[in-house]
């Protein structure tokens, strides 16, 4: 990293070390990330090297040829390859673990053999609680928990759009905050929709407003053009809640079992999307909140851990 501003609570009580560089050019930041890590390298002599973002899988073979050290590189990155910068650097890792089967395609694309990339996913804890749809003869209760990008990434303005065109009643309850909120807010009103529209704004325990405030949903909608594992599907399902998401790579289709906990339509084909908003809305499609959480069982995490192990100690005994 360039500088000590990094958010370090989640590194409380665990040992670590790390590489500061305030070099402007960066092939010679880089060589001095490479070196820093060779040296850290030779002190511990580790087994594995797991790199959660691309670059740092030639970071990690570079160091590992300086250092004279022995050791298994994995990646395991957490977005779509195909919307990042070296996205090339991957193949410098001996083995890959990818949280979604589209990744696991976007790796194949570069060359990286099926046998040596293991589909981990993300894990999800089971909830004891359901949270219910409204009653009949309420307005149908859709939910948004994420960023709010307008377009880019997450297509903000489809999920308006869409909302718009349809027929019946319905509230939007929006949990997030991002870059684009005040051009969010202002869509919803040149839309007429504003008074249909509640804002929560970011919260650090969405679920629990969820829970609390809102206490009852008909479905959660994502409309992004990509994602890498969007958990905030899984959260939803693990409570019960149907998804109707946009099939993006990826993620959603792993997850997703169309009539069973949700639908999914093709990324920006809005028509489809508004098909399947009226058909919840009219109650003409109707989902078994309490089998949902159900739907996910290979997400939940004491199996994803003993996945993971096994993913990690196959590669190692080879």
């Amino acid at each position: 990293c360039r500088n000590d501003k990094m958010d370090k609570a989640w590194l409380k009580e665990i040992k670590y070390a790390q590489s500061f560089s305030n070099i402007k050019l960066s092939f010679l930041r880089r060589a001095k990330h490479v070196y820093n890590f060779s040296q850290w390298l030779k002190e511990t002599s580790p087994d594995i090297v797991i790199c959660i973002d691309i670059i740092s899988c030639l970071y990690a073979n570079k160091a590992r040829k300086k250092s004279g050290k022995q050791f298994t590189i994995f990646s395991w990155p957490h977005f779509s390859l195909d919307h990042k910068k070296h996205a090339e650097c991957i193949t410098y890792a001996d083995y890959h673990l990818a949280i979604s089967s589209g990744i696991k395609e976007q790796m194949m694309a570069r060359g990286i053999s099926a046998q040596n990339i293991s589909v981990v996913y993300n894990p999800v804890s089971i909830k004891t609680i359901i949270v219910p749809p409204p009653e009949r003869d309420k307005p149908a209760v859709f939910l948004y928990v994420g960023r709010l990008k307008f377009e880019g990434q997450k297509r903000v303005k489809d999920l308006f759009d869409g909302l718009t065109r349809t027929t019946g009643e319905w509230q939007l309850h929006i949990i997030g905050d991002g870059s684009d909120f005040e051009k969010c807010q202002a869509y919803s009103r040149e839309l007429g929709i504003e008074q249909r529209v509640i804002w929560y704004g970011w919260q650090s325990a969405p679920w629990q407003v969820v829970q609390q405030k809102i206490k009852n949903v008909t479905a959660l909608l994502l409309t992004s053009a990509f994602e890498g594992f969007p958990m905030t599907l899984l959260e939803a399902m693990s409570y019960g809640i149907p998804c109707i998401s946009s099939d993006c790579m990826s993620g959603p289709r792993d997850m997703i079992k169309p009539g069973l906990n949700g639908e999914l339509y093709t990324p920006g084909a809005i028509d489809d999307f508004v098909g399947h908003l009226n058909r919840v809305i009219s109650g003409e499609v109707k989902y078994q909140h309490d089998i949902i959480p159900g739907t996910i069982e290979r997400f939940y995490d004491v199996l994803y851990f003993k996945n993971f192990n096994n993913a990690i100690f196959s590669k190692l005994q080879k």
